[in-house]
């Protein structure tokens, strides 16, 4: 295409000799990789005895000790071994003269390498019998953290404590069977339906595809995952700014420097030359998204470990309706995300024609992120609640594209937030480029 190879290189060799793309790339970079090593060292997590320690020594001690957990269902018996973990827990952080006598029923609940380690010490259990591990202050009940997430999300808390269930201090005992906790969950989902108001078709499907999933649900270690998911929110705010700030001077410094005109003086170059523009725009945000996402992922990998690919995704987001892995989950976010790199690098390319500054360009787009992260649409207003979603700062996040159970009609079928994501932000984004090149061929035969 005339010599477009060549253009390419000489968009991205303008784009490179600005200073300000290597250290700002670099920088968010760091800080998305700080965004997921920091946390979990500077969190404080307290124990039932008092002893203190880190959140990243809590996930440590979890993946240790959950690795005899992993392909095991979540059911009446995993709930019944941790309500004696639990209760075993709390009993031995009390005074000695407040401590309860500990039933046989709890010592046979108990998994058997504690259970072991308690035998014979089941008429005074000391706090640190309880320890992760000897010169742990870690305790052995964080290896249900996930599990005691995914019971309370299903709403069994509520449950017990409406049914006024027996409670010990803040331990409440999930006594519900295998078949309770997940009509319990299936509840909690429709009780969400309603609050989004949805059809009747709409529950019709969502229901259709309830039914899909095998209960009970298995177990697979997965924090890796879950980390990478949480940082979605994170990483869509870089990449924006990446974007916002490196992509309009592609084509807007040419009319600030006065050379937007050198452009006629070459056969049949003005389609040329704008594909080549548009190219170096959209693989720079695609790289982009890769380059931020790499940035959280590895720390991830490297500290949590990288089980978990194939672990299914209710086990760790109850209120999700669709048959995914995490794994999975996180592919489909980062691939939404490098579409709405795509839509933001056309529109900051035909906002650059169109204002032929970089300032203004900016401005918007930033100032669009803003709002959009921040300002929230009351679901009774079923169109422009939904219509408003679709905003890169909400889709591209767990609660945004994996939770939403709001669909959108497609012959005869419905898709969801994270299936129609992508196709409405590529579209708009080959609206932007038809329109940037519209605006630029015109501005190069009738400007100045």
């Amino acid at each position: 295409m005339y010599n477009l190879g060549t253009l390419i290189k000489y968009e991205y060799k303008k784009l490179f000799q600005r200073k300000a793309v290597w250290i700002l790339t670099f920088t968010l970079m760091a800080l998305a990789a700080l965004s997921v090593i920091l946390p979990p060292f500077t969190s404080a997590v307290s124990s039932n005895t008092g002893a203190s320690y880190t959140a990243y020594d809590s996930c440590k001690t979890q993946r240790e000790l959950a690795s005899d957990l992993s392909g095991r269902s979540i059911d009446s018996k995993m709930l019944k071994e941790m309500n004696a973990v639990l209760l075993l827990d709390y009993n031995a952080s009390l005074p000695a003269e407040e401590r309860k006598p500990v039933s046989g029923e709890i010592i046979s609940a108990l998994p058997d390498d504690l259970r072991l380690r308690l035998s014979g010490k089941t008429e005074n259990i000391q706090p640190e019998d309880l320890s992760a591990s000897p010169a742990s202050a870690v305790p052995y009940s964080v290896k249900y953290d996930d599990i005691d997430y995914f019971v309370d999300d299903c709403g069994a808390a509520y449950l017990a404590e409406k049914n006024n269930s027996e409670q010990t201090g803040m331990i409440y005992l999930y006594t519900c069977s295998t078949d309770d906790l997940y009509q319990l969950r299936r509840d909690t989902n429709e009780k969400i339906w309603d609050i989004f108001y949805l059809s009747d078709r709409e529950k019709t499907y969502l229901s259709k595809q309830e039914a899909k999933l095998s209960t009970p649900f298995t177990y697979q270690y997965c924090s890796s995952y879950k980390s990478i998911l949480s940082c979605t929110v994170i990483a869509v705010v870089m990449i924006s700014f990446l974007t916002v700030v490196c992509i309009p001077p592609v084509s807007a410094d040419e009319h600030s420097r006065r050379t937007d005109q050198i452009i006629l003086c070459t056969r049949l170059g003005k389609r040329t030359a704008f594909f080549a523009k548009l190219f170096t725009a959209v693989t720079f945000s695609v790289c982009a998204v890769l380059l931020i996402y790499a940035s959280i992922a590895l720390p991830s990998f490297f500290m949590y470990g990288t089980e978990g690919f194939s672990a299914q995704i209710q086990a760790a987001l109850p209120g999700c309706t669709w048959d995914l892995s995490v794994g999975q989950a996180s592919c489909i976010l980062i691939g939404i995300c490098a579409a709405a790199a795509v839509l933001l690098s056309c529109t900051a390319l035909f906002l650059a024609e169109c204002f032929k500054t970089s300032i203004p360009v900016m401005g918007i787009l930033i100032g669009f992120l803003l709002i959009s992260s921040f300002l929230n649409i009351p679901e009774q207003f079923r169109i422009l609640s939904q219509i408003w979603s679709y905003c890169p700062a909400k889709l591209i996040s767990v609660s945004g594209s994996m939770l939403d159970p709001r669909l959108i009609p497609f012959f005869g079928t419905y898709l969801a937030s994270y299936q129609a994501g992508p196709f409405i932000y590529l579209i708009l984004a080959l609206l932007f480029s038809f329109g940037g090149f519209f605006v630029w061929k015109r501005w190069q035969a009738d400007g100045r």
